[in-house]
């Protein structure tokens, strides 16, 4: 077996093994959290109705949005908005409480200038900007490579700098991330609104979540390649 074809096959591995581990761990999240949307909580409250009673407790100016989609809660720091998926807007369930609690941990961290919360959305504006150039830099680079071996090299080294600054984006999420999982669970427990036992199951419904941060560092590979894949397959159309 020739060199050449070695290298190519443990590339081949290494994109199969982190596909698996991107499409698992989503895979996992998905299942718990339809598992824990059809449990109640001893509250008895629905998502929406948490979120209003926490943000007075909480002392937070921020406004609630809805959304459709599934897991698509999020909260803006430039809106100063909650926005919570219809689903857990009007489930009284346990998997609703969890998220909006891990949602109001960012908050949280916006209202109390959270160094590296802050620090992670810049860099995160700054990562949705630069990436837009990474695909056409890098076919530059390639294409220049016939010509002009200098201009290419610079090229291709830029293009690395997009991929590394895109990966260190996703690395400062993660700690971001799990100190707001952390908030969330400290909140519910102290202020009662799961039982200990129903904290068990958010922490796990939190712990698989953080899972999928970390195996979203792989998701650039796995991007790149479909990116590639659907240029290719243009290219072959026309």
């Amino acid at each position: 077996m020739s060199t050449e074809l070695k290298i190519v096959l443990i590339v081949c591995a290494v994109l199969i093994v982190l596909l698996f581990i991107v499409l698992s761990s989503r895979t996992r999240i998905k299942k718990i959290y339809q598992k824990y949307l059809n449990v109640g909580n001893q509250s008895h409250l629905t998502g929406g109705q948490f979120a209003g009673i926490a943000i007075e407790q909480l002392d937070l100016d921020i406004t609630l949005g809805v959304t459709d989609g599934e897991l698509t809660d999020a909260y803006s720091p430039k809106r100063k908005m909650l926005i919570m998926s219809r689903e857990v807007c009007n489930s009284p369930s346990l998997a609703s409480l969890t998220i909006v609690a891990h949602e109001l941990g960012h908050a949280l961290q916006d209202f109390k200038n959270d160094y590296l919360f802050h620090f992670s959305q810049i860099v995160g504006r700054i990562n949705r900007f630069i990436s837009k150039f990474f695909i056409p830099v890098l076919i530059a680079g390639i294409v220049v490579l016939f010509f002009n071996m200098e201009i290419a090299l610079t090229l291709l080294w830029v293009s690395l700098g997009i991929f590394l600054f895109n990966v260190l984006d996703k690395i400062i999420t993660i700690p971001v991330e799990y100190n707001a999982s952390h908030r969330a669970l400290r909140y519910l427990k102290d202020y009662h609104y799961l039982s200990q036992s129903e904290i068990s199951k958010a922490k796990k419904l939190l712990n698989c979540a953080a899972q999928t941060y970390i195996a979203s560092l792989f998701d650039g590979i796995i991007l790149f390649g479909n990116k590639l894949n659907r240029l290719f397959t243009k290219t072959r159309r026309r």
